[in-house]
Parts: C-alpha cells; structure tokens; sequence
C-alpha cells in the first residue's frame, strides 16, 4: 500500500520497498557518513562539560543536558560537504526536503556552547534541530514555570491530538479518549517518526522521533525538561536532570525504578481535530468547562489561581464530575468533553497544591479560608455558565445572592453542595 501522509511537521513517506531494504539503506548511509570523512568521531570518554556523547540512529551525536542547551550538534570536518549528512537524517526524522533543513553551525550562546566550542576548533559543530518538528524545536530541552503540563499532553500537542496552545495536564482518560478518536493503533514493533508511543498502558506517553529517540516531557513538575530520551529509556534520569527529593510522590520517584514491559503504538488518522472541537461546543455543559480551561492555562504560569479561581474551583470541579459522569458517558463527544473537565479538576488541584501546600508547615484550613471564593468576572461567568447548562435564567440579583451564599461557606465546604447552591440561586 502506497502511504502519504504529513503530521504536525513529520512528513512520512513510505514507498513499495521492504523494511530490511529501508534499514540497510540506513545504516549504509549513516556508516559511509563517518567513513568518507563528513563526520568526526569523539572519543566516547570524552568530558564536555553540560553536553554528553550519545547515538541517534547511528549518528553520534552530543547531545546537551537538561536544560545547559538547546541544540542537539554533530561534530564534522572543517570542510566537509553536509548533503550526505543531510539526506541521511532527512530519512531518520522524515523531515520535508527544504532549503532551510540543514545542519547550521553551532553559534555559542552560553558558557556550555562556548567551552564546547574551544574543545573542537578544528571541527565544525552543527546544530540538527531543524530537521525536527517545529513544535519540538521550540520546547526541546525547555521547561515550563508550573506544573500539570505532562507527558500525554506532550505527545498529543506535537501530533495534533490537541491544540497546541493547550498547555495543560491531561489525565489519562483524556489520553486515552484523544487516542480512540484521533489515532489508530498500529500493529506492529517498528515505529514511524510521528508515531504515540503508550508505555505500560497507563505509566507514559511520548511521541517517536526516529533515529531510536522519542519526545516527551517525563512528568508533570515543573522541574522536567522536555527531552529526546531513547525508546527503551523514558524511564532513566538524563545527565543533569532534577531528581526528586524524598517529599516527592511522583512516578520516577525513584529513578529507574519502571521498567518498560509493553509498548503500544498509536498514528495520527485522518479525523480532523476542528470537527471533535466543533462537536463538543454544541454540548451544554461546554461553556462553563471551557471557562474554567481557559482560566487555570492563563493563571497557572501566572501563579495567581488563588486570587482568580479560589479554592471553590477544585471543589466545584470535583463535585461537578461526579455529577456529570454518567449522562456526559453517553456518546463520544460527551466522553470527549468529560475528559476534558477531569484534566481541568487535576489542573487546578496541582496547581493550588504547588502555590500553597508545597512547605510542610501549610495549614490546609487556613488556606482554603483565606482563597475560598472572591467575586470576580470569572466567578460570574462560571456561575451563570453552569445556570444556563441546567436551563437556567439568571439576572443580578439572583447573581449576587449565590456570590454572597457561596463567599459565606469561607472554606468549611465539607457536606455542602456548591452545585445545589449555584442551581438555588441562594
């Protein structure tokens, strides 16, 4: 079968040619890269200082470590012809041909770039990264000031599962319902550039390079880098990554400690992202979930959910889903948009969690009084959103007592129904 297909910046080409055809044209390539002189081998024991010696494909490579650079380089003879090197990792990234997709030399922007540089003045230093999606390009070796962001949003937001300004957490019922609606599974071991890769069925999400490299972002704290791991190493510290302290419950607690037991991979189908964004927006529920979404991505970088959204906004949430679970479980874009809301609720308690429960001294009632409710325009829309989902009328007095009513619960939540007050009007 003749296959054509682009994703988000992967242009996947695969022609009538077997896989061992393809894969022994690979490695003659990348072999014939070293052995005619166009690019330079560094000894493996080699220090450099921020960057470390590793393989993509067989391609050495220096790659930098957690956030000391944000270029992936290859070392090369001064004068050395790049078109070899250049069609060897268009064909491992499955990169478009273009004028601009080629190695560019390594321009020193910090202190790591510039010791690197003066180590190797006989070489040229080439920077790779344009031969990767411009998405990943731009997050490569970055990190975020929050957290939620994970690594089921990474892979999505770079294969257009989700758009990309989402930047957010996404539980794994939303993964998996973005999977079901817009990937296909694919059977087989091999995967392509573009392809989702879902470690454990549950553990991790990363999207497939080539070269043997993956893209992800390893957990949701803030401290994690979006990185290019091997396949088989999601798992393992990069050199120079944060390593989480013994108050931390994540995942990678313990570097290492999870191993890789089964690998599942996922492609980008034909179904338009636009027409499940359309789907959902006819759904009453959505107003109010989309208020709430475009609110905590706005004020979670900002770190002011507290003065914003308040501490009723993880409540609300919670009780919200609970309520709407089973009637939004009906058809796929309700399911769609209930996924939605259970990242929203996790967001938003990740969120409050980092702002004011991270010391050990946090007094949790104290904080709930102090960032229980404040009656702003986020407040109102939500409110009226939520009237107007349950058929609903709501004029300003009506809108102002359920503010009073809700302002007056002052955090001591517990056996309350903030629903039942929203929907009372009292």
């Amino acid at each position: 079968m003749m296959i054509n297909s682009a994703v988000n910046g992967f242009n996947i080409k695969r022609k009538r040619l077997t896989g061992l055809v393809l894969l022994l044209g690979m490695l003659f390539v990348a072999g014939s890269l070293l052995a005619r002189g166009l690019t330079h081998s560094i000894a493996p024991a080699t220090k450099m200082p921020g960057f470390f010696l590793t393989e993509i494909g067989e391609l050495q490579v220096i790659m930098p470590e957690s956030g000391k650079s944000k270029h992936i380089i290859v070392a090369v003879e001064k004068n050395a012809d790049t078109k070899a090197l250049s069609s060897c990792l268009r064909g491992m990234f499955g990169a478009r041909r273009s004028v601009r997709q080629k190695p560019e030399p390594l321009v020193a922007q910090n202190k790591y770039e510039e010791g690197l540089v003066a180590m190797f003045p006989e070489l040229q230093l080439l920077t790779i990264n344009t031969f990767l999606p411009q998405h990943i390009q731009e997050r490569f070796n970055r990190k975020l000031d929050f957290g939620g962001p994970n690594c089921f949003n990474t892979a999505l937001a770079a294969t257009d599962g989700i758009d990309r300004q989402e930047t957010r957490h996404v539980s794994l019922n939303e993964f998996k319902a973005r999977l079901g609606l817009l990937y296909s599974e694919i059977q087989t071991k091999t995967p392509e550039p573009g392809d989702v890769i879902l470690y454990n069925s549950s553990d991790h999400g990363a999207v497939y390079l080539g070269g043997d490299r993956v893209f992800h972002k390893k957990d949701l704290h803030k401290e994690y880098y979006f990185r290019t791991p091997k396949i088989l190493e999601v798992f393992f510290p990069d050199p120079g990554e944060w390593v989480p302290g013994p108050n931390y419950n994540g995942p990678y607690s313990t570097p290492g400690d999870t191993k890789v037991r089964k690998m599942q991979i996922f492609r980008r189908n034909a179904a338009p992202l636009q027409s499940w964004n359309d789907a959902i927006k006819v759904r009453p529920e959505y107003p109010a979930i989309a208020l709430m979404k475009s609110t905590v991505m706005k004020v979670a970088p900002a770190w002011s959910i507290g003065k914003v959204m308040g501490y009723w906004s993880e409540v609300l949430t919670e009780e919200l889903a609970g309520k709407l679970r089973e009637t939004m479980n009906s058809d796929a874009a309700g399911r769609f948009l209930y996924t939605e809301l259970e990242s929203v609720r996790d967001q938003i308690f990740i969120t409050i969690e980092d702002n004011y429960f991270t010391s050990p001294y946090a007094n949790g009632d104290k904080i709930a009084r102090e960032i229980w409710f404040t009656d702003n325009e986020y407040a109102r829309g939500l409110i009226t959103a939520l009237r107007d989902s349950f058929g609903l009328q709501t004029d300003e007095e009506t809108l102002n007592s359920i503010c009073v009513s809700l302002k007056a619960i002052n955090g001591d939540y517990r056996g309350k129904s903030l629903l039942a007050i929203i929907k009372a009007g009292k």
